[in-house]
């Protein structure tokens, strides 16, 4: 070894030991859990590099066929007449086998003879099942994997904006704003600006997590915290072009001011979160607790230092009502018509959640949604024991905000991807990781459910 490698190492050995604690484990957390989905994203590509999919849509026997590597995507009815329906596996490259082991050419190709030998469907189109929203699919495999589902969404706000009539007014405009104007330093691509964003954000919560758990209890909970956080199985999605990590670094953000005094600091992050989620309004519930608790000395004095901190509080619902008018007040319109989704009471959707469950309908999805709500509901009892008050609010409001919107396809929609926002309760678990089996509990069971869920996530596999 060199005295030049030698020096290089120190240098960087020097550089890492000089970097504050706790953004030396955020950045270590984030790192592996980084590295641990690209690679195992190359896993799946190689295992699964083209699916194949037999679905029922409303009654219509079609096959969906969805190539990786380049993002090609195509849809065949499975309907031959005379009550004849096919069902397919995939088979080699290009090729699956039916049920009576006749082999079909699946992927149309470049050169004459390899079209494909399966009807075209004709009720529905390939962006009934892969909606890609106007976007082009990106050809790149690694960013592709992550081309999914809501990320088309704001990809398409960031390219061309809101329209009142296609269901984009559903989506909050922060994070498309953040990714149209990043991506010109990002080579133009509003994909990896939009990954950027996810993922700075995602090491910029994980520090503030950290910091705040130090804070509310001690270091080894800290640790113990945002590593359970990040283990959790649908933890992936703050990788994602979501805006899962934006908005809890921003929630994050606004307590650690709120915890300073810095209420025009946390009223402001409080604002911005509300313009990446609509629940991001709730904020000024715990906001407001925390200027009684700390200002107001648990009593109402009015005086001008809870004004202060009162009146910026109003920047959050100010923000929203705004957003309403600016896109015309078509929110509700939109969840109505593109999410085929209406506002209930909490009981109401458990107990349709159970209904299908009951009836023999339910999906792996349908499974885990009512899973994550009856986990998430315990846990919020515990947070409002255990930890101050402020978090307890923070920890209802966003657990029962899904619960207001039912879908008419899917009860309990996308709970278990909601309640990984919900960062008190990882907290609590850190407290309780100090015995090893109740660890062994949380990270054996999250480990398996991460890998299978993110690999359905990656092959255009619904899972929140």
């Amino acid at each position: 070894m060199t005295s030049n490698s030698i020096s290089l190492k120190s240098k960087v050995g020097a550089f890492w030991c000089g970097i504050e604690p706790a953004w030396r484990w955020a950045l270590g957390v984030y790192l592996v859990a980084r590295v641990f989905y690209t690679l195992w994203s190359l896993v799946v590509l190689a295992l699964a590099p083209i699916v194949v999919t037999n679905l029922d849509l409303y009654g219509t026997p079609v096959l969906a066929i969805f190539e990786l590597g380049s993002g090609k995507r195509f849809l065949y009815s499975r309907d031959l007449g005379a009550g004849k329906i096919l069902v397919l596996k995939p088979g080699g490259v290009g090729q699956a086998t039916d049920q009576f082991g006749g082999i079909w050419t699946i992927l149309p190709g470049e050169s004459e003879g390899s079209a494909p030998t399966l009807p075209e469907a004709k009720v529905y189109t390939v962006e009934d099942v892969f909606p890609y929203r106007g976007v082009a699919p990106e050809q790149n495999p690694l960013l592709g994997v992550w081309q999914r589902f809501d990320t088309n969404w704001y990809l398409k706000i960031a390219q061309r904006g809101y329209a009142g009539d296609d269901g984009s007014t559903v989506y909050l405009p922060l994070y498309p704003l953040l990714v149209r104007v990043f991506r010109f330093i990002l080579f133009g691509s509003y994909l990896l600006a939009a990954l950027v964003i996810s993922n700075v954000s995602l090491v910029l919560a994980l520090y503030l997590l950290y910091r705040l758990t130090q804070e509310w209890v001690n270091d080894k909970t800290a640790k113990r915290a945002t590593v359970y956080f990040m283990l959790f199985p649908t933890a992936f999605y703050f990788l994602a072009a979501y805006t899962e990590s934006l908005f809890l670094a921003l929630v994050l953000a606004a307590f650690y001011c709120a915890r300073r005094n810095r209420w025009v600091w946390a009223s402001a992050l409080g604002m911005l979160a509300t313009l990446t989620r609509l629940q991001g309004v709730l904020m000024v519930i715990p906001m407001a607790y925390m200027v009684w608790a700390q200002v107001g000395q648990y009593q109402w004095r009015w005086n001008k230092n809870v004004l202060r901190a009162l009146l910026p509080l109003v920047l959050m619902p100010l923000a929203l009502v705004g957003f309403l008018l600016f896109n015309n007040l078509t929110l509700l319109s939109s969840y109505e018509g593109e999410l085929h989704a209406r506002f209930v009471t909490p009981w109401e959707n458990i107990a349709a959640s159970l209904a299908v469950i009951y009836q023999g309908r339910a999906s792996q999805a349908d499974w885990l949604n009512i899973a994550a709500t009856v986990l998430f509901g315990a846990m919020c009892i515990v947070v409002w024991r255990k930890l101050p008050r402020a978090l307890g609010l923070y920890t209802v409001l966003m657990f029962l905000a899904p619960l207001l919107r039912m879908t008419t396809t899917q009860p309990l929609v996308s709970m278990v991807r909601y309640v990984a926002v919900l960062f008190p309760v990882f907290i609590v678990w850190g407290m309780w990781g100090r015995n090893r089996w109740v660890e062994r509990a949380i990270v054996y069971p999250s480990i398996a459910l991460s890998l299978y869920l993110s690999a359905q996530f990656f092959v255009w596999g619904w899972v929140a």
